[in-house]
Formats: C-alpha cells, sequence, structure tokens
C-alpha cells in the first residue's frame, strides 16, 4: 500500500509539473524565510539521503533572509533539483549532496551540489530542453520547469559540471528590493 501510494504522489506531481509547464507562470508571491524553506527541504530529503547511504548537509549560515517568491514553485524547483542530485550521489561510493544559501550582492544563490559522476558537455548543453532526459522513468520536464520557475522569479539556474567530479546547480534569484532594520523583533526582508 504504501509503494502504491508513493507512486500516486509522483504521478500527481509530475501532473502539477506538466501543468505549471503548460502554463509558463508562477502566480502568488508570499513571504518566504530562507530558513524555514531550508528546514522543510532538509526534512524532506534527509529520509531519501540515509536510504541512499548519501551524506546529506545543508548550509543554513544567512537563514535569517526572508524574500518574497512563489513558496510551492520554489520548494519544488529545489526538490527538483535535490532529487536529481540525491540520485547522481548514490550511484557512487561515499556519496555525498550538499544545499548551500548564499548572497552575492543583490543576488541570492541557492546551490545544489552532488559528488556524483557528472556528465558530459553536451549532456550539459540539454538539460533544460523540455523533454530531454538521460533516465528511463524521467519525463524531461523537472529542469526545464526549474528554470521556468526560476526565470519567473527573475532569476535562472546555471549548471556546472565535470565528468567524474560530480555537478553543482546555482539558482539565482535576483534581490530587487531590500529594507533591513535595526529592530531585533523582526527580520530583514528582501523582495524577488
Amino acid at each position: 500500500m504504501q509503494k502504491a501510494i508513493a507512486r500516486l504522489r509522483h504521478l500527481e506531481r509530475l501532473i502539477q509539473d506538466m501543468l505549471l509547464f503548460a502554463r509558463g507562470e508562477v502566480l502568488g508571491r508570499e513571504p518566504i524565510a530562507v530558513g524555514e524553506l531550508l528546514q522543510e527541504l532538509r526534512q524532506t530529503i534527509e529520509p531519501l539521503a540515509r536510504a541512499r547511504d548519501v551524506a546529506f548537509s545543508v548550509d543554513d549560515s544567512i537563514a535569517a533572509i526572508a524574500f518574497t517568491g512563489n513558496r510551492k514553485a520554489l520548494f519544488g524547483a529545489l526538490i527538483n533539483l535535490l532529487e536529481n542530485a540525491l540520485q547522481a550521489a548514490g550511484s557512487v561510493a561515499g556519496g555525498e549532496l550538499k544545499l548551500a544559501v548564499r548572497r552575492m550582492g543583490e543576488t541570492l544563490a541557492f546551490s545544489v551540489k552532488d559528488n556524483g559522476p557528472g556528465m558530459t558537455p553536451a549532456v550539459g548543453a540539454r538539460l533544460f530542453e523540455p523533454f530531454f532526459t538521460t533516465r528511463s522513468e524521467g519525463t524531461g520536464l523537472g529542469l526545464a520547469i526549474a528554470r521556468g520557475v526560476a526565470r519567473a522569479h527573475g532569476g535562472n539556474i546555471e549548471v556546472n559540471s565535470e565528468l567524474g567530479a560530480g555537478s553543482e546547480f546555482i539558482v539565482t534569484l535576483p534581490l530587487s528590493r531590500q529594507s533591513e532594520t535595526n529592530d531585533d523583533t523582526k527580520e530583514p526582508c528582501l523582495n524577488i
């Protein structure tokens, strides 16, 4: 029964991804605390990483920052990247997966890095094409949708990969406006 439920959730996510891709837009903006988003991602990925014997770490050094965006869409895009990286890291002995967030000037960058087998430049060049996949079970929509989500927020996704040395996907989101306060009861808010 648990396997059937897991497959149904997978199918539901595929359908949602296809609808998001077909609409080509991200609707709704809400405040998102980086720390809460990282915690939710950690809670989702940690059990999967343990099951695959992959070391998973999260750098939450800028967790106190908040920004605005579509939480569900960004969470889905980051989960897609993490699941792909987890699969890659799980295919090598001593697999490692790292999630980090850093601020670079007026940009917030989410990094998903694995030490998996990496990919050839030819595969890397086609990764974000709709329906392109290297997996037998993949639809080829996950990365295209993730890039669409990043672009709908005014950002992008880049990949750095070397065959035999793993891959790093970086989701960049511009910080269009920042309001910082000296009041200890409020967190800085970054609007995207």
